[in-house]
């Protein structure tokens, strides 16, 4: 092999681990649905008597697993970190955002800082959570494809 095609394959492998096999329009859909079920998770876990802290932790936990899955079957760090960043955002605005259902361009709304603020902890904890479980997925392909030699 020339120092070409070792260059090409070393920047094919990182468009992989950071794009993916796979494509965002699934990473988007299911990001928008775990935002939705998410939100809402806290009124069915309240009415329930459970915790926000107790539903916040559960809904993270979820999150982190359903991440590693989706990279470890060809999801790129970004597509997962877009994945990610729906349920995590649902989840930061009820766990430590601002009233629920109330607008901050409302008269009396709250502050639209108190919106933003958990709206962008949670692309930090998405970018995060999309770079690990891509460097986990990657692994866990490599070890599935050493075995079956």
């Amino acid at each position: 092999m020339s120092d070409t095609e070792t260059a090409g394959d070393g920047t094919a492998a990182l468009r992989r681990l950071v794009l993916g096999e796979t494509g965002f329009e699934r990473a988007v859909v299911w990001s928008a649905v775990g935002f939705a079920l998410s939100y809402l998770a806290f009124d069915v876990t309240g009415a329930l008597g459970v915790s926000p802290g107790a539903t916040a932790g559960v809904l993270a936990g979820v999150t982190s697993l359903c991440a590693l899955g989706f990279a470890a079957t060809g999801g790129g760090a970004l597509p997962t970190a877009v994945l990610a960043s729906g349920p995590l955002a649902g989840t930061l605005l009820r766990a430590i955002g601002p009233e629920p259902y109330v607008s901050p361009f409302a008269a009396g709304g709250p502050a639209l800082t108190a919106v933003t603020a958990p709206l962008a902890l949670a692309g930090a904890v998405a970018l995060a959570t999309g770079a690990i479980a891509a460097a986990v997925g990657l692994l866990a392909r490599r070890i599935a494809a050493a075995r079956e030699r």
